[in-house]
């Protein structure tokens, strides 16, 4: 009984860490913390999102691995902390995130038993359907008028920062370094390509001449960090990928904006979705090398 309640334990923390494709309970400690400092109620949004995930994982007897991994929690947590970033909080945003919350489970329990790369789409869906409805005037429900963000000048350190706060709709630069600390901890490779994918997405952002706010407050590089840790790796060949998958996310999100969209993480999605052929082309040629290097040598 202890054993099973540690486990799920490590498996809320983990749904945490999964937000940056992290299976590291103490990252997932320090992205509560992180969040937490920013803002209690969107720190406790995502709690109790991320429980609600959990739960009905269990409840609905999902693959055990994949809850104790908290492949169930993070597009929970995501979502919770999403709805208060949009919304006043009130009776029925909270019954929203309980409702939203459940649903990212069934869609990603869906993905997860057929194999398809879900990422946070099960997110992205969820956060627009509520967005939409909730934002029906005859609803009323009121809309958080301003965000908090710590721009104080243009300065690429800074906007390092900010990326990876808004990754989790965080706006101060100690969130982001805390947020970047959590994935240099549990993997240094990953936590480097996402620092050297925002300095990618910064460069397109000014190419093509967007907001100047919009580029320092990490609007156009939180999905480049996502993209960097994704696609982080070893080989030579994986820098390439990542460059790849940071210029269609980038350029894909300044298509959203200029067309009013709410990007959230959909670029990221997008540019992984685009990338997952490659890399099965990818897995197949070296398996076929290997498999000829052994027949001609062994």
């Amino acid at each position: 009984m202890r054993d099973q309640v540690l486990a799920y334990i490590k498996a809320f923390f983990r749904g945490f860490g999964q937000i940056m494709l992290q299976n590291n309970a103490w990252t997932g400690i320090l992205f509560i913390g992180a969040i937490l400092y920013d803002s209690t109620l969107m720190g406790f949004a995502g709690i109790l999102a991320n429980v609600v995930g959990v739960a009905t994982a269990k409840i609905l007897k999902y693959d055990e691995e994949h809850i104790t991994h908290g492949l169930f929690g993070f597009n929970a947590s995501l979502f919770g902390v999403a709805l208060v970033f949009y919304f006043e909080a009130n009776i029925w945003i909270w019954m929203t995130l309980i409702l939203g919350s459940m649903l990212t489970t069934l869609m990603m329990g869906f993905a997860l038993k057929r194999n398809l790369p879900a990422f946070t789409f099960p997110f992205i869906a969820v956060t627009w359907i509520s967005l939409y409805i909730l934002s029906i005037p005859q609803l009323a429900m009121s809309t958080v008028s301003q965000h908090f963000v710590d721009i104080q000048e243009m300065d690429d350190f800074l906007i390092e920062g900010h990326a990876f706060g808004q990754v989790i709709f965080q706006g101060s630069l100690i969130a982001g370094l805390i947020f970047f600390l959590g994935v240099f901890m549990s993997n240094p490779m990953a936590a480097l390509y996402a620092f050297a994918a925002v300095i990618i997405s910064i460069y397109l952002s000014h190419y093509g001449h967007e907001s100047e706010t919009m580029i320092s407050n990490g609007t156009f590089s939180f999905n480049a960090v996502l993209c960097g840790i994704a696609l982080s790796g070893t080989r030579v060949r994986d820098g390439l990928y990542v460059l790849i998958a940071v210029v269609i996310a980038t350029y894909c999100d300044h298509v959203l904006v200029h067309y009013g969209w709410t990007t959230l993480t959909f670029p990221f999605v997008v540019a992984m979705w685009a990338m997952e052929p490659v890399k099965r082309l990818d897995k197949w040629i070296v398996g076929r090398f290997e498999e000829t290097f052994k027949n001609r040598f062994s």
